[in-house]
């Protein structure tokens, strides 16, 4: 068996392979060791360790040395493409069982891929018709690549609404427009196979993120095929522009194109950081762990086989990893990387929230307070927060005091600065239908449920309404405190009884105020809402007024409706319960809901609460203490 030899961390070394010429099908390389500072040139590998139990051997300076069936495979494909330069392979040129040694060469892997003349990125073998999407990339991409195609994810909203009557001076969306033309691109089989290529677990590696966006140059390998990694990113662009650009939906001829693939399926965190990094853009470990506050598509947003690669994959290539003060250590456990990193962001980064962790977790051992990272990884953000739109300020401007020190240790303890505003006295519960038990947002979407779900609602809510607080604001607090894309307002407050009570609403009803405001977050937007008249404008106010509903069904997917002591609507965690504490944490944008535990509490997650969601609590000058939440 190969026994490695150790390298210089101070030279910063690293190990290379290349090819020997063998008389035998048997992959035979040769090792040398190369400082980073001033390395011979060189080529690196990006790829899935797929399953770890070593399935090949490979020849290395004369000793055998176990490697994966896909490295295998990427390897007899480079040496059958005659590729003769030395080669940077992790499984390789790492020592795999020193966990020293892992930790330090992991937080250089950003200089590996940055100064490697190629990355090759190998994606697998043939399979799905992955060979129909290399051949259509491998057609328009360097023209897509040409004309720009790149730049539109600078400004696409603004540009990608231009009508095709006014962009003929514009050398992408002409692009574009011939693209729409293109017969080749309405093969029935190429969206399925762009869906299955882009759902390789390469595109979601924490790793791929900066495999992607640091190189050079890459080489975007599948089975025979091969296609610079640009053209690929530009013309999968282009595919997705033509799909969504509103010149697409001119001609019923056009409508269709991309018909089968989701717009999700396009969101590949490192194509993003390599536009960004090319650019001279960077971006936070937040803005990594978080690229989307959607449910992720089919595949992951990123995943790695060490759930602690999670955060380890992206140090390289986050911009704060410095301010953070974090680097690889896989002396670790997952708990402890996860709490480590968090804690930072916490308390080093300006836009992290604490609202940003949600439940349910997987990950053991993770105090209540620190998110699941591989979990949102693989599943997205599956509570919306209620802060996702950056316009509550329920601390006002009061800023979290500098960081004390509590009496843990272990750095499980968070100690955040507050006010205690109320405590949760009753919490919604629907009663069970023939369905067996539903939630608050499954009731509320349910065409049968709807009417017994609002009273239930109302009935809930009667001990409150009776000393004074406004049905409205009930409406409000179950719609999070927003409605399509604006703040629930006096015209949402007029509107919104009836529609939860399903009561009709005449046309004749309305003012021109609540008319203009249907209008506006009516979609598609009437092109001119004075020829909608008689029984479409009627049309279009019932269907709004359903859209009410379906918005805090929306809204309240993973959450509770909940009433305080104080008689205030709140909208919180599902688990939320009597006696739980409602507080306002300095700095946040929402309210936080804690669970008392002995001295301390424990984190259930943020809240909508009438009438202190914009610092209307913090003009009263309230008590303020410390909470330490474990």
């Amino acid at each position: 068996m190969f026994s490695y030899r150790n390298l210089a961390r101070e030279a910063r070394e690293i190990r290379l392979v290349r090819f020997c010429v063998s008389g035998n099908d048997a992959i035979n390389l040769t090792l040398t060791r190369a400082s980073l500072n001033d390395p011979p040139p060189y080529h690196a590998l990006s790829y899935v360790w797929g399953d770890p139990t070593p399935t090949a051997t490979v020849d290395l300076d004369g000793n055998p040395l176990p490697i994966g069936s896909n490295l295998n495979g990427a390897l007899l494909r480079l040496r059958q493409n005659g590729v003769v330069a030395w080669l940077w392979v992790d499984a390789i040129c790492i020592d795999q069982n020193n966990h020293e040694e892992r930790s330090w060469q992991a937080a250089q892997m950003r200089d590996i891929f940055a100064q490697a003349s190629l990355v090759y990125i190998w994606l697998g073998a043939d399979y799905n018709n992955s060979e129909l999407v290399l051949d259509t990339t491998q057609r328009i991409g360097p023209d897509a690549l040409d004309a720009g195609i790149l730049d539109l994810w600078d400004d696409w909203p603004f540009r990608l609404d231009t009508g095709s009557e006014n962009m003929g001076d514009d050398k992408a969306l002409s692009f574009l427009a011939e693209l729409l033309t293109d017969e080749a691109l309405r093969c029935p089989d190429l969206p399925k196979a762009i869906m299955d290529l882009l759902g390789r677990a390469n595109w979601f590696r924490s790793w791929i993120t900066q495999e992607l966006a640091l190189p050079r140059t890459g080489l975007v390998m599948c089975g025979s095929r091969h296609v610079s990694l640009d053209a690929f990113d530009a013309a999968l662009s282009a595919v997705y522009f033509a799909k969504v650009g509103r010149f697409a939906r001119q001609l019923p001829e056009w409508r269709d194109f991309g018909a089968g693939l989701g717009n999700n399926v396009f969101h590949i965190r490192g194509l993003v950081a390599r536009r960004q990094h090319r650019r001279g853009r960077g971006a936070d470990l937040v803005e990594f762990l978080l690229a989307d506050l959607r449910i992720a598509p089919d595949r992951p947003f990123y995943a790695a086989t060490d759930a602690r690669d999670v955060i380890f994959g992206l140090l390289g290539i986050a911009a704060d990893t410095a301010h953070l003060r974090l680097c690889p250590d896989y002396s670790k456990t997952v708990a402890q990387v996860y709490t480590t990193a968090t804690k930072a962001m916490i308390e080093r980064c300006a836009h992290y929230r604490l609202e940003y962790c949600t439940f349910p977790k997987d990950t053991p051992d993770l105090p209540s307070w620190v998110p699941d990272w591989r979990r949102t990884g693989l599943k997205g953000v599956e509570v919306y927060p209620i802060s996702h739109r950056n316009c509550f300020r329920s601390s006002g401007d009061r800023l979290q005091p500098p960081v004390t020190d509590t009496d843990d240790p272990y750095g499980r303890i968070l100690r955040r600065r507050g006010c205690l505003v109320d405590t949760v006295s009753a919490v919604l519960v629907i009663e069970p239908s023939s369905r067996g038990t539903v939630t608050l947002a499954a009731a509320l979407a349910s065409q049968d449920l709807i009417s017994r779900t609002c009273m239930s609602i109302l009935e809930f809510a009667e001990p409150s309404l009776r000393i004074g607080a406004p049905e409205a604001a009930l409406w409000r607090t179950l719609a999070g405190g927003w409605m399509g894309d604006t703040r629930c307002g006096s015209e949402f407050d007029a509107l919104a009884p009836k529609a939860f009570r399903q009561e009709p609403v005449p046309v004749s009803s309305l003012t021109g105020e609540q008319l203009a405001y249907i209008f506006r977050n009516t979609y598609p937007y009437p092109l001119d809402s004075k020829q909608v008249t008689g029984s479409e404008l009627q049309a279009l106010v019932d269907t709004f007024c359903d859209r009410i509903v379906g918005n805090a069904a929306s809204r309240s997917g993973g959450r509770a409706l909940f009433v305080t002591a104080g008689g205030k609507f709140g909208l919180g965690p599902e688990n939320v319960m009597r006696d739980d504490a409602v507080t306002i944490l300095f700095g946040t944008q929402v309210p936080i809901i804690l669970r008392p535990s002995g001295e301390c509490f424990t984190y259930l997650g943020d809240a909508y609460v009438d009438r202190i969601m914009d610092g209307e609590f913090m003009t009263g000058c309230p008590v303020e203490s410390d909470f330490d939440i474990m």
